[in-house]
């Protein structure tokens, strides 16, 4: 891949906001509240394509028994070159030390995520919002 993956520095926020109005869940975020979720964000990745922001990737965790991972998204115009997989992966070893690591995706991207080794819980979920 001849992208740059970034994990040191956050992303601009505009720049993040057009990448999640390229999805159903977060189109509507302000970037008052992208303001927020990076301030409050320690684990995330970055691809960059020179200066342009085409991926990214965060997980919120207490660091030692649970994180979840959220926020993976790839520009449009990138998808299907392996920039997901690499957002994933580098969470993921950001989060080795962690006991649990959980996610919430859509069904069509089970088998995705089932490559890095996730599996369908037999816990029930339930949430607010």
């Amino acid at each position: 891949m001849k992208y740059d993956i970034i994990t040191n520095t956050p992303p601009d926020p505009s720049e993040l906001q057009d990448l999640f109005m390229q999805t159903s869940w977060a189109k509507d975020r302000t970037i008052e509240g992208i303001k927020l979720l990076l301030a409050h964000t320690q684990n995330y990745v970055l691809v960059k394509d020179g200066s342009r922001l085409i991926g990214f990737g965060r997980a919120l965790s207490d660091g030692i028994y649970r994180a979840v991972l959220d926020d993976i998204v790839v520009d449009e115009k990138y998808r299907k070159q392996g920039i997901g997989n690499c957002i994933v992966k580098e969470l993921l070893s950001q989060l080795e030390e962690v006991e649990q690591v959980f996610l919430n995706t859509k069904p069509e991207l089970e088998h995705f995520y089932n490559t890095h080794g996730f599996s369908k819980s037999k816990a029930f979920a339930m949430g607010l919002g």
